[in-house]
């Protein structure tokens, strides 16, 4: 075999394995179009008593929350083509449990109160990233 021939090989090889791993079209382009316009309109909660429920309207601005929700979208866009028990199991196995900790008045918008701020206002106390130190050096390296 010549070197055109092997180049062809690859070809016909990177063709076929691009079409196998074509992955199907999202209905959301990213995760916020996705909270924006199937989440937050379908998922609602009591957000008046900041005891039971928080949500901040400006939820990307929170990493943990952005953390949650980009894997629920990605969840609910593959889980939609399965249809029937498969978007059961995303609400019952995903979202409720997710949003349970989103919404939660400990939880990433612990630090939000809706009655204090200005709802666009800019937020400037956000929850503060849990402290570290470093590790020892070779901690988790296999024996």
């Amino acid at each position: 075999m010549d070197e055109s021939d092997y180049l062809k090989t690859l070809d016909s090889d990177t063709a076929t394995d691009e079409e196998e791993s074509t992955e199907p079209e999202t209905v959301y382009a990213n995760v916020g179009e996705w909270v924006t316009e199937w989440l937050l309109p379908t998922y609602s909660r009591p957000l008046d008593d900041v005891a039971r429920f928080r949500w901040d309207p400006q939820w990307w601005r929170y990493p943990e929350v952005v953390m949650r929700l980009e894997p629920l979208w990605i969840s609910w866009e593959k889980m939609r083509l399965e249809g029937g028990p498969s978007m059961v199991v995303f609400y019952r196995d995903y979202l409720d449990p997710m949003m349970r900790v989103i919404l939660d008045p400990d939880g990433p918008f612990h630090t939000y109160n809706p009655h204090k701020d200005k709802p666009d206002a800019t937020r400037e106390n956000l929850p503060l990233p849990l402290p570290h130190t470093e590790m020892p050096a070779g901690l988790l390296e296999l024996l």
